[in-house]
């Protein structure tokens, strides 16, 4: 881990030990060092950055009112849009000095966002899983199995230097979960026969599919350490699921690249601990109030590592809540509550089958590849989308675009993608010229109004 430190200019040890360190602080401790980055990260706001030099300003602050958690309530709240209407004015001044890599949350709010990621908010993250992993007894460099879209699983013609973290300090064999069908179900679990993982990582659906026919072929498994589920909400039955399947217990995480924010369950499985180091979340209303502990409203974080493209009470667009109470294992950081902004965005095929909902814009590149630069330049001419699923399970797919004089047969390629996992539903491609948000405000990227015969996880 050192040596990839140094050859990938990053820092992840450091981090990581500081968090270890910081792993059954007192609530004090945990406050005093995230207060200490979060006036460092105010100071530079104001000298480096041209947005938020304007709104202190404005405002008659200095980052010298912004001591705490508390004292984030001075300032407004940044949404999705105001990144993309503001994003040169967010980019800070000396980002030629500092190491960055360039983002995209894939559009799953129905709206690709594009951002810059600091080196410290990456070594960051992944300090905080490494810190939760060793909760559960795995360890960085036992062998990980990733089942996932390209949020987790990306394709790449030459080999990165985080292929290379991948390959050689995580030992992670990564495997796309684009493919929902028995031929794909049988080739991942060839790999993961033939891999024998301590762990494996991935989209919550995407590991239950795969559970499934492992039950329903009634194949063997090997023994794992502990599942770990990211990227959408863990439901109930699909936790059942996995452990009943697999024979190991399953633990979820909570995340956001674009927000900076982490959130891990314990072994208690009874909410996720905020890491507290890494970021100051807030639950507020939609204006930004900071609504008491208990009360579901919008997930607004302001990211402690990403000095290049900062994020300051940034409303990721999930809702949640923060439990009243600490949790009885004895960590003294906050836990989030559930996360439900994300529930009820499954959809189903005529198979009984449900699609994730994070591989829904996916499904919007050609051949399903995020990464392809062609592929992208395709994408980024869509403003919006909407998937809108009807009773009888027919698809239509809504495409908002940013030229409506674009040529509309470069999307033809949508329908086939969307074909390929609803089998036997009619889809439909459709050019608007506006999508309406639901009452609450926020964008829909989802609507079904489909029943679905629900698959009997005991079956």
């Amino acid at each position: 881990m050192p040596v990839a430190d140094m050859l990938t200019h990053r820092g992840i040890c450091k981090e990581w030990r500081l968090m270890d360190r910081l792993d059954r602080a007192t609530e004090e401790q945990l406050r005093k060092i995230q207060n200490e980055r979060l006036q460092a990260l105010m100071q530079h706001c104001y000298a480096n950055v041209p947005y938020y030099t304007q709104v202190f300003d404005e405002r008659g602050l200095k980052p010298e009112d912004i001591k705490c958690r508390e004292d984030l309530q001075k300032l407004p709240i940044l949404t999705k849009q105001m990144v993309r209407d503001h994003y040169d004015e967010l980019v800070s001044k000396d980002a030629a000095k500092r190491h960055y890599q360039k983002g995209s949350t894939g559009g799953s709010t129905g709206t690709p966002l594009k951002f810059m990621k600091d080196t410290p908010t990456w070594n960051m993250a992944w300090a905080s899983s490494f810190r939760a992993w060793e909760w559960y007894g795995f360890h960085v460099g036992e062998r990980l199995m990733t089942l996932g879209g390209n949020s987790l699983v990306t394709k790449k013609k030459r080999l990165t230097p985080k292929d290379i973290f991948d390959l050689y300090i995580m030992r992670n064999m990564k495997r796309s979960s684009a493919e929902v069908d028995d031929v794909a179900m049988q080739a991942h679990y060839e790999a993961y026969m033939k891999y024998k993982p301590k762990a494996m990582r991935g989209y919550a659906s995407s590991l239950v599919i795969l559970a499934r026919y492992i039950k329903k072929m009634g194949l063997p498994v090997v023994p794992m350490t502990c599942i770990l589920t990211t990227g959408e909400i863990l439901m109930p039955e699909y936790r059942k699921t996995l452990q009943e399947v697999f024979k190991c217990p399953v633990y979820d995480e909570y995340g956001a690249g674009d927000g900076g924010v982490d959130a891990h369950e314990c072994l208690l499985q009874d909410g996720l601990h905020i890491s507290e180091e890494r970021c100051v979340l807030e639950i507020t209303d939609k204006e930004g109030n900071v609504l008491p502990d208990g009360e579901i409203g919008h997930v607004t974080t302001t990211d402690l590592g990403n000095y290049v493209f900062p994020f300051v009470r940034y409303q990721v667009g999930d809702m949640a809540y923060i439990r009243p109470e600490k949790c009885s294992c004895g960590r003294q950081s906050r836990v989030l509550g559930q996360v439900i902004g994300r529930a009820g965005k499954l959809l189903y095929n005529k198979q009984g089958v449900p699609i994730s909902p994070t591989m829904l814009p996916i499904m919007l590149y050609r051949d399903n590849d995020y990464h392809n630069e062609a592929n992208c330049v395709i994408y980024n001419k869509i403003d919006q989308f909407q998937i809108r699923q009807d009773k009888n399970g027919d698809i239509r797919i809504l495409l908002k675009l940013k030229d409506p004089n674009e040529d509309h047969q470069q999307f033809e390629y949508c329908v086939t993608n969307f074909e390929k996992h609803f089998v036997g539903s009619k889809v439909s491609l459709e050019f608007v010229d506006s999508i309406p948000p639901m009452p609450s405000g926020k964008e829909d990227y989802c609507v079904s109004e489909y029943e679905y015969k629900k698959i009997n996880v005991n079956e």
